[in-house]
């Protein structure tokens, strides 16, 4: 597999930033795992830039390790490729465009280490049995091993397993081409914007329920709190993308509940402070604005220069669908404690 690193060509394309790709073309062979990290740590590519990829498979297992390094640099996949169109003028932002693309067998599971997961029109995805290229009679045994960590892969990146069931039920030397409306409900596309994940959790004498989310905006999680002593809490952690200032020094800080219905405002009883590349927000709520948390479709927070800023920064409000059950089970059981 051949990997190719754009990034901004002119003055107007580095002062706006952005602009960054890689393309992945041709067939996934052994050792190409190793030649993508070679590959990054020569390139030093930013994160939250998005992989093309253009390939009919190859190796299962070099196909794993490029996903997880797709995951661990913090990339978007897409399938095709993106190419930058010269006969344009040098000194302003050059035009891109998209060429259609293939994703199919082991390319697939790359594809899968997209923390967002694109598929441009025309582009096909395509999935069948995976197999040894030269199988031998000692694959028996390395095959159900190769099974079991492609089942944990598929598990780690988030993906339903009913994927795997659909690379099963097509034989190896076939290719069923997806729709991508099942792609869709397998969770193998994301577009913009992952599904929230709800989970309860305990830390530093804190429990809570937590929501987690990738966006274009950044990966994000909102949490409703309670500790001993203290009560409810609200929590939330943002991944700053480089406006660490605005989120800690803009003047009104929001709690949004069911969209941006009911507005709760903490920017005088909330701390705000910069942890690596995310900024967390926390403060104490009472038990009605927890209930109204807990009891929400939706909540988020809004961190804004004042009340008639038209845009905010912060955390759009998080989709409840999943994770009611845990919240007003953990409402409930706390607010009589």
């Amino acid at each position: 597999m051949e990997f190719h690193f754009s990034e901004p060509q002119t003055d107007a394309e580095r002062l706006f930033g952005g602009f960054y790709c890689i393309n992945a073309i041709g067939r996934i062979e052994t050792g190409d795992d190793a030649r993508f990290r070679e590959f990054l740590n020569k390139t030093t590519p930013p994160p939250r830039l998005t992989v093309y990829i253009d390939s009919v498979g190859g190796d299962v297992e070099a196909a794993i390790g490029i996903g997880r390094l797709i995951r661990d640099h913090w990339f978007a996949t897409s399938v095709g490729s993106y190419v930058l169109d010269h006969n344009q003028d040098p000194f302003h932002i050059l035009p891109r465009k998209h060429i259609t693309g293939i994703c199919a067998s082991a390319a697939t599971l790359v594809y899968l280490g997209g923390r967002l997961r694109y598929l441009p029109n025309g582009s096909t995805f395509g999935v069948h049995q995976f197999s040894f290229r030269n199988p031998s009679p000692d694959d028996l045994g390395r095959s159900q091993v190769l099974s079991a960590r492609i089942a944990s892969y598929v598990h780690d990146m988030g993906v339903s397993t009913g994927f795997l069931e659909l690379s099963s039920a097509t034989a190896s030397t076939e290719i069923d081409a997806v729709d991508e409306e099942k792609l869709r409900a397998l969770k193998v596309i994301t577009d913009g914007v992952t599904e929230a994940e709800w989970t309860v959790q305990a830390r530093n004498h804190i429990m809570y329920v937590r929501g987690e989310r990738d966006s274009l905006f950044g990966h994000h999680k909102v949490m409703l709190c309670y500790a001993k002593g203290t009560g409810f809490m609200f929590w939330a952690v943002i991944e700053s993308q480089g406006r660490e200032h605005e989120l800690t020094n803009f003047g009104l800080v929001e709690i949004v509940v069911n969209g941006e219905d009911t507005r709760i405002d903490i920017s005088h009883r909330c701390e705000r402070q910069v942890s690596g590349i995310y900024t967390n927000v926390l403060a104490r709520i009472t038990e009605e604005e927890a209930r109204a948390i807990a009891f929400s479709e939706s909540f988020g927070v809004q961190i804004r220069f004042w009340n008639e800023s038209p845009v905010f920064l912060g955390i759009s409000a998080v989709s409840t669908e999943g994770g009611k059950e845990q919240l007003q089970t953990f409402f409930n059981t706390l607010c009589m404690s």
